[in-house]
């Protein structure tokens, strides 16, 4: 088939890469236009872009989806079928142009955690299992015909980072049997059952801020759904950190009040709700993240010092 492909971050490469190595033909790539970033706000392509280029594909940036010159461009190439992968919401006047609409890999084992952050909401909410699913894309945001769905286990300490590149490859591999098998006419939608769907809405920058006040499995999936990128974040004294690699501590011989503060050598035990969590990196404002070994090297916690929000 004829494929365009749409995608941003990391997580689409892989999909890309699995399309372009496969017998179907790439006839076009759309990500978003450069950005700038980081420090010094300098422009850079998205990653989708890098890896197009570098494949030699055409590429469109547009700055808005729902252009007649986009959906001029589109249907100048013939597209057979559109793959989106972590992108922007397609309207009807893009999605509707090839013969078999277009295809979504989406983080998540549809209807669970419908929206933009999937991988997020799944760890926050302390599940064992998720997955990937392909779907028709139709006009109400993910809710369209499942095709095919893997599923996967998440690590009691797995964090998002790590869950993230996994499910990346795993919506790599499931792209290719569902494009064969749309070709073929093998394969055919599904409905989603509506009444056991959930929402993975958008990220607040709110939900980064620890409260010591809750269960240590709530701070645990906090810090993990939060790592690497941009860190659950306390503060000690005046200084705000961000912590990483925790762990549910289950005997302690000690009780924390929540926030309290138990360090020594490489040990380091924060009191919570109702336990104790151990961190094993941290990162103080302005400063690389260390190791919870180097950060006691070059700082005191003082007595009676704690963490707070």
């Amino acid at each position: 088939m004829r494929v365009v492909f749409m995608g941003t971050p990391d997580f689409a490469v892989p999909t890309l890469k699995a399309i372009h190595a496969s017998p179907h033909q790439l006839v076009a790539v759309v990500t978003i236009p450069d950005r700038p970033s980081g420090r010094g706000l300098k422009t850079h392509p998205s990653e989708v872009k890098v890896a197009a280029t570098e494949l030699g594909y055409p590429i469109l940036q547009p700055d808005s989806l729902k252009t007649p010159e986009l959906a001029g461009h589109i249907k100048d190439c013939f597209p057979d079928i559109i793959v989106v992968v972590a992108f922007q919401i397609l309207p009807p006047s893009v999605y509707e142009i090839p013969k078999f609409g277009a295809v979504n890999v989406h983080a998540s084992l549809l209807p669970k955690y419908r929206g933009a952050a999937p991988i997020h909401r799944a760890i926050l909410n302390g599940e064992t299992e998720t997955g990937v699913t392909t779907f028709q894309i139709v006009k109400k945001v993910d809710t369209g015909g499942v095709l095919l769905q893997e599923k996967t286990a998440i690590g009691n300490n797995e964090t998002c980072g790590e869950l993230w590149k996994k499910l990346s490859v795993l919506g790599a591999e499931l792209i290719i049997p569902t494009l064969d098998g749309l070709d073929s006419g093998a394969l055919l939608t599904r409905a989603q059952d509506n009444s056991n769907a959930t929402s993975a809405r958008k990220i607040d920058k709110s939900e980064y801020s620890i409260h010591w006040s809750l269960t240590s499995e709530r701070i645990h999936n906090q810090i993990r759904a939060f790592s690497p990128q941009p860190g659950a974040y306390t503060f000690l004294g005046d200084q705000r950190v961000k912590l990483f690699d925790s762990e549910i501590v289950s005997e302690v011989g000690y009780q924390l009040a929540p926030g309290k503060i138990e360090s020594q050598k490489n040990v380091f035990h924060i009191g919570t709700g109702n336990g104790v969590i151990a961190i094993r990196s941290i990162q103080i404002s302005g400063k690389q993240r260390m190791s919870i070994s180097q950060f006691l090297n070059g700082y005191t916690v003082e007595e009676g010092q704690d963490f707070h929000e």
